[in-house]
């Protein structure tokens, strides 16, 4: 479960609702005037707790192990691992 947060574009009462992530919503009727609500972007807190004896461990970077990531969205470039051992890394130049 997570806790998202939501902000009204009519009255601006910005409320919190609880929610699996899979089933999370844009927009819900606010509590306060009945319009929709956004939500807002980057805000939520997982709710709960990890199973007795997971432990955090830091990301593979920090572990000196690689990544499979694309580092830009529009596909300028991307940087990712194989299976037979090595990495490639690919820049393209384009115009904008």
């Amino acid at each position: 479960m997570a806790l998202y947060e939501y902000r009204c574009a009519g009255c601006g009462t910005t409320f919190e609702k609880r929610m699996p992530m899979k089933d999370v919503l844009q927009f819900l009727p606010c509590p306060s005037c009945g319009q929709q609500a956004q939500k807002l972007m980057g805000t939520f807190v997982v709710v709960g707790r990890a199973e007795p004896g997971e432990e955090d461990k830091p990301p593979p970077w920090e572990r000196g192990e690689e990544d499979d990531f694309d580092f830009d969205e529009d596909g300028n470039g991307h940087s990712h691992t194989h299976d037979h051992g090595h990495s490639h890394s690919h820049t393209h130049d384009h115009v904008h």
